[in-house]
């Protein structure tokens, strides 16, 4: 079900199954920081932690799940992708700790643009050859883990998650959802989940409170043997993040580390930590230009805009070394991984990929770049473009000129 780089014309039944991601080690990207978030005892975490670690423990001791479907719902980068993988982290120690091999975990990320979108150029005889296939892959699993549900809002698609659902439920295996969609309760978001299944819990991660971000401050430096040079700096840390995500208290935190001098933070650690300087709000109004669409799209819930937003992904975080990938988003209202496979997305092609990208041919997209290359050269300066080199914060240099 992800596979978003993958061509039309080459959208096959075994190729969508194989867009399943069978989680193991290396797969699991969140190891450090999602068992940081799930031993901590946080109030916006607390609900689904005690979940999550119920569910584990039934699957280890092979007694009935407690709810199935789990399905977690958080605003964007409220770490809903690390509560997963600490479910899975948890479940390889749990069953190491009885002799038991690593659990059978599938995990599938749903996007806009992915091979989802395509599920309707199958015809009923493929369709009911998928169905038959995901049964037959999921039937050995531990755990299966859906990302993103929202996007299957309105698509016949949701009626194939459903079948698996209640396939999963019918022999006792749990599946765990995920959902950016804060209103999704019995009547709302994907009304067809509550009419077509007769139990389910929705779980709501609330955004950090000035006391979890403290608590949190304060565990980590404890875990990285961290210390204030004075106790103000408290204060300077609860303003910086008042409102901000999880997922930006993480990298902010781990960032820390690096940031740190001799393991002491500083008033200069915190300045470094939080500092504002990049070019964001230029380069969105240079690329609204050159694609004649008002700035406030690219901003947009609009879909059908994911190719220029994307190139807007690119350009701000290549201009910014001091940005993470959180930070990015957050100028488009779009999460972390968004950005990440924008930018992974464009870099492929800018390195000599033939794959499409959000329906976008490969010499489409280098002209495009080319293109605004030119526009934000003439608004700053110097700029340079390395179209042969893999991606890296500094691909692209931006200096205001003294005359802007």
């Amino acid at each position: 079900m992800y596979i978003y780089n993958m061509a039309v014309d080459s959208l096959t039944v075994d190729s969508f199954v194989d867009g399943i991601v069978h989680l193991n080690k290396s797969v699991s990207d969140y190891t450090l920081d999602s068992d940081f978030l799930f031993k901590g005892d946080y109030k916006c975490l607390k609900k689904a932690v005690a979940y999550a670690k119920e569910t584990i423990d039934k699957i280890v001791k092979k007694q009935p799940l407690p709810i199935n479907p789990l399905i977690f719902v958080g605003e964007i980068d409220s770490c809903k992708n690390h509560l997963l993988h600490a479910m899975w982290n948890t479940l390889l120690k749990e069953k190491q700790k009885i002799g038991e091999g690593e659990p059978i975990v599938l995990y599938s990320q749903i996007t806009p643009f992915s091979m989802v979108a395509l599920y309707e150029s199958f015809n009923d005889e493929e369709r009911k050859a998928l169905f038959l296939k995901i049964v037959e892959r999921i039937k050995g699993v531990d755990m299966v883990f859906i990302d993103e549900i929202q996007y299957l809002e309105g698509r016949r698609a949701l009626n194939l998650v459903l079948e698996v659902i209640k396939f999963m439920v019918s022999i006792g295996k749990q599946m765990v959802i995920t959902s950016q969609k804060i209103g999704i309760d019995k009547t709302g978001l994907v009304p067809d989940i509550a009419e077509r299944l007769d139990d389910f819990e929705y779980i709501k991660i609330l955004p950090p409170d000035t006391e979890d971000r403290l608590k949190m401050l304060e565990d980590f430096m404890r875990e990285e043997n961290l210390r204030l040079e004075n106790p103000s700096l408290r204060d300077i840390w609860a303003k910086n993040t008042e409102k901000r995500s999880l997922k930006y208290l993480m990298n902010k935190l781990n960032r820390l580390v690096c940031e740190a001098e001799g393991k002491v933070i500083t008033e200069r650690t915190m300045e470094q930590l939080f500092e504002a300087k990049d070019s964001a709000e230029k380069i969105l109004y240079i690329i609204s230009a050159h694609f004649k669409i008002d700035v406030k799209i690219l901003i947009s819930e609009e879909r059908k805009f994911a190719y220029e937003r994307s190139i807007a992904m690119y350009f701000i975080k290549s201009a910014n070394s001091s940005m993470d990938f959180c930070d990015v988003g957050k100028k488009l209202g779009r999460s972390e991984n968004t950005v990440r496979m924008a930018c992974d997305g464009i870099e492929r092609v800018l390195n000599g990929g033939k794959e499409f990208f959000n329906k976008r041919k490969p010499a489409q997209i280098i002209a495009d770049i080319e293109e605004i290359s030119l526009l934000l050269q003439s608004n700053y300066s110097p700029i340079t473009v390395q179209l042969q080199s893999n991606y890296s914060p500094t691909t692209v240099q931006l200096v205001p000129t003294n005359s802007r």
